[in-house]
């Protein structure tokens, strides 16, 4: 049992930064049930519609590799969290993920910055 453990406490010593670095850069949205009395109404909309959910996750992950192709800025993001954030209705919900989506849909190879 000792042999096993060791390459395993090795394993996790070596993965610790990455999952550290992975969950800095996570989704700022978690539907922690402990927080959900703080939790915005758009937040909250979308902790509770499995649709939304997924189509959030997709544009967190499109928004961060974008960031990273440098197509947009944070300054995107931030512009798209706060539209997201000021809804109280599935439908304007909806409406900025469809939004976010067809102003992205357009980003070819080679532009620096788009304004979603």
């Amino acid at each position: 049992m000792h042999r096993l453990l060791h390459p395993l406490f090795v394993s996790l010593l070596i993965a610790a930064p990455a999952l550290a670095h992975a969950q800095s850069q996570g989704i700022d949205i978690t539907c922690d049930p402990t927080t959900r009395s703080s939790a915005s109404a758009a937040e909250q909309l979308i902790c509770d519609h499995a649709l939304l959910s997924m189509g959030y996750r997709r544009i967190f992950a499109d928004q961060q590799r974008l960031l990273r192709e440098q197509k947009i800025s944070d300054a995107d993001v931030t512009a798209f969290r706060r539209q997201r954030d000021a809804c109280t209705t599935l439908d304007c919900l909806d409406g900025v993920f469809s939004a976010w989506k067809q102003n992205t849909a357009n980003l070819r190879p080679g532009r620096n910055v788009a304004r979603p």
